[in-house]
């Protein structure tokens, strides 16, 4: 009889968190929908109209540029035939592997990305002058704005190369972020677009990386970790583009941001002289890090922020209690790097809510 009920709560289980995760996604949708014309106003507002358009602020005018053609698909794919070439002539089946991953996860993610291009029909920001429109199937070229084609591909590739190559995860994700800004900064999405094809690009990559007969297991890890990244992207934002409440309300969010932040905190003291990670399933390990997440969240004062990254905190507490986590002694200086990578993204985040809050010039 225990047999039933522990898979109806591990069933339970895996429904709360994608139930979360998804929650996220859609809070973060509408947060991130807020700054779609702000955001095409400003760049038209730098924008001169030549024989072609030309950004007239010299960076933002490299990323648009340099941001275009990495995510060009053509040279996605010449990525993936490069990593090809270099497992055959060095012998190297974990190296195929990834490249006929991420050969896949690209396809899967073409696919759908001009699938829905054409289904939801949403014009590009250049034919939007009003916060109304229409959105209807369409074949005609410019009503083809969500989802992002580079931001889906690029996405889909990073999302293999990360899992598969962990210590450049974050400059593949990085320079899949880079390409998804540029198609903003070009005039030709809106930034929910990026959005929407960093979601589908990061599903892609998942259900690329493991046997299609996994594919549940795919879309939850996939729904998880875009969750986290729709989050994110709200977040840094919001607090760009936002000045602190100066109230009492927000006084409360910041007040309860550092009480929660320092929990976290106090909570992973253990493991910083020695990277101890002997007790992995203790609540100091799966809770801490959502702990200093959600304070982080609590000190940006945005009730839309607190909300999208309390529900990705509570399915990572899901996931975090669901899944075995089996210490091991080698682990030991992977503890310690990551460890340093929590304390320095902290930093990092503190420095941007004290320093960095609204400079973007658009709310």
């Amino acid at each position: 009889m225990s047999v039933p009920s522990q898979s109806s709560s591990q069933t339970a289980a895996v429904l709360a968190q994608v139930g979360c995760s998804c929650l996220a996604l859609g809070i973060s949708l509408f947060g991130l929908a807020r700054f779609d014309l702000p955001i095409t106003k400003y760049v038209r507002s730098v924008t001169i109209h030549l024989p072609w358009d030309q950004l007239t602020i010299p960076w933002m005018a490299f990323t648009s540029n340099l941001g275009d053609w990495i995510g060009q698909g053509w040279r996605l794919v010449f990525l993936s035939l490069f990593l090809l070439a270099i497992a055959w002539a060095f012998e190297k089946p974990y190296i195929r592997s990834v490249a006929i991953q991420t050969l896949i996860a690209h396809g899967i993610a073409a696919l759908l990305a001009n699938v829905l291009k054409h289904v939801i029909g949403r014009p590009r920001p250049k034919f939007v002058h009003a916060g109304d429109w229409e959105m209807s199937f369409s074949l005609v070229s410019g009503l083809d704005s969500f989802p992002s084609g580079h931001s889906t591909a690029s996405f889909a590739v990073a999302t293999v190369l990360a899992k598969r190559f962990p210590p450049a995860g974050p400059l593949c994700l990085a320079v899949a972020l880079f390409v998804g800004i540029s198609r903003v900064l070009r005039g030709s999405h809106f930034a929910t677009d990026v959005m929407g094809g960093a979601i589908i690009g990061i599903l892609s990559g998942f259900v690329a990386l493991a046997p299609l007969r996994q594919w549940r297991t795919s879309l939850q890890e996939g729904l998880h970790y875009a969750a986290i990244a729709a989050a994110s992207m709200l977040g840094v934002l919001w607090t760009l583009s936002h000045r602190m409440d100066d109230g009492m309300t927000g006084f409360v969010f910041v007040a309860v941001g550092v009480i929660v932040v320092a929990g976290g905190l106090w909570a992973r003291k253990d493991r910083w002289p020695k990277g101890d990670c002997s007790d992995n399933n203790s609540w100091q390990a799966t809770g801490s890090i959502p702990l200093i997440a959600f304070g982080v969240a609590a000190m940006t004062t945005s009730p839309l922020v607190v909300a999208s990254v309390g529900c990705v905190c509570a399915a990572t507490w899901i996931r975090n209690h669901t899944h075995s986590h089996e210490p091991g002694e080698q682990a030991t200086q992977w503890v310690l790097l990551r460890e340093g990578a929590i304390l320095g993204s902290l930093s990092l985040a503190l420095l941007m809510l004290v320093g960095a809050r609204g400079v973007l010039p658009f709310q």
